[in-house]
This record gives structure tokens, C-alpha cells and sequence, in this order.
């Protein structure tokens, strides 16, 4: 296993010294990172923190061919952010130069690992950067503008729904009104059998009583 030291600032060490950022490193332990980057040429040192890792190699050489060819890879669900701790990188995304990893540890690069926790911790925080909210008082500002402004054509969309709400609100009640009839002549068609069974039944008494008192008279 290579060693942890990978903070000499002799221009040899610099110049041949991989930075490896956006590194979950919940999941990626320092042998997997030796093991992934070993193929590229004998590694001397090797330090993994925080969200990001160095590797040192023997030369140059070996450095800028680690860098072409993992960075931009995704490992363990991020994607690597790796280049020449010593030299800028252009930015993919935005027109500009990144930093260089010796530019914003100092120019003197000459960092314990303390100090290169706290700087990952600030400048990439893993893991991920996500912009603060805007302020509460950014938010209010334009909203009242814009009540201001588009106060006429808020006022005729709030006269056109409450108009609308009372137009369905009288079509709901001539719908109630037709239901209502609807019902009520139902009932009355329901009375009107009920009567006429009534009826019925007061015939058939009248019949069976008759019937009976003719047989007591006999």
C-alpha cells in the first residue's frame, strides 16, 4: 500500500501529483482508489479525505495520464472532478479557469491534511453544492411590484370569476329547481297509488263484511 504522504512542494512532487475531487468517499475507501488509479504508473503516495483524494506518482508522466483518463468518470454515483494539482483546468460547463489545486491551498502548497479537510469542507462540501435560498425580503420585493403594476388586469380576472362563480352557482340552483319537480311528481304518482290501493282495500273490506253478515243471517 502507498503511502499517505502527498503534500511535498519540491516542483517534481507538485508537478506529478493528482487531484481527485467529488469523491464519495462514504463508499470509496483509499485501496479502491490506489487500485483504480495503479494502472497509470507506480503510486507513492496516497491520501483520501474528505469528499476528495491526492495521489502522488513517481513522475509527470504518469500524473497527466491518470488525469485523461479518469476524469469525468462516475464512481460510486458521482462524477470525478480530477486534474494536475498543480496546474488550472478550464471549466467545462462556463467559459473561465478553475483554480488550481496549488493556487487555492496557497502558493507555498504546502498543506497538512487538517488543512485540506477544512479547505474540500468549503469549497466543495460534500455532497454537493447546493445555492443558499434567495432572502425572504428578495422574494416579497417583486410579487408587490407586480401587484402594482398588473393591478387593472387583476381586477377584471377577479370580477370574470367571481361572475362565472355566480353564473354556475344560479345553473346549479335551476338544476336543484328541476330535481325538486322531478320529485315532487314522483311522490305525487307514489300518493296517488298508494290511494287508489287504499281504496282497493276498503272495497274488499266492505265486500268480506258483507259476505259475513249474510251467513250469520242464514
Amino acid at each position: 500500500m502507498a503511502s499517505n504522504v502527498t503534500n511535498k512542494t519540491d516542483p517534481r512532487s507538485m508537478n506529478s501529483r493528482v487531484f481527485i475531487g467529488n469523491l464519495n468517499t462514504l463508499v470509496v475507501k483509499k485501496s479502491d482508489v490506489e487500485a483504480i488509479f495503479s494502472k497509470y504508473g507506480k503510486i507513492v503516495g496516497c491520501s483520501v479525505h474528505k469528499g476528495f483524494a491526492f495521489v502522488q506518482y513517481v513522475n509527470e508522466r504518469n500524473a497527466r495520464a491518470a488525469v485523461a483518463g479518469e476524469d469525468g468518470r462516475m464512481i460510486a454515483g458521482q462524477v470525478l472532478d480530477i486534474n494536475l494539482a498543480a496546474e488550472p483546468k478550464v471549466n467545462r460547463g462556463k467559459a473561465g479557469v478553475k483554480r488550481s489545486a496549488a493556487e487555492m491551498y496557497g502558493s507555498s502548497f504546502d498543506l497538512d491534511y487538517d488543512f485540506q479537510r477544512d479547505y474540500y469542507d468549503r469549497m466543495y462540501s460534500y455532497p454537493a453544492r447546493v445555492p443558499p435560498p434567495p432572502p425572504i425580503a428578495r422574494a416579497v420585493v417583486p410579487s408587490k411590484r407586480q401587484r402594482v403594476s398588473g393591478n387593472t388586469s387583476r381586477r377584471g380576472k377577479s370580477f370574470n370569476s367571481k361572475s362565472g362563480q355566480r353564473g354556475s352557482s344560479s345553473k346549479s340552483g335551476k338544476l336543484k329547481g328541476d330535481d325538486l319537480q322531478a320529485i315532487k311528481k314522483e311522490l305525487t304518482q307514489i300518493k296517488q297509488k298508494v290511494d287508489s290501493l287504499l281504496e282497493s282495500l276498503e272495497k274488499i273490506e266492505k265486500e268480506q263484511s258483507k259476505q259475513g253478515a249474510g251467513v250469520d243471517q242464514g
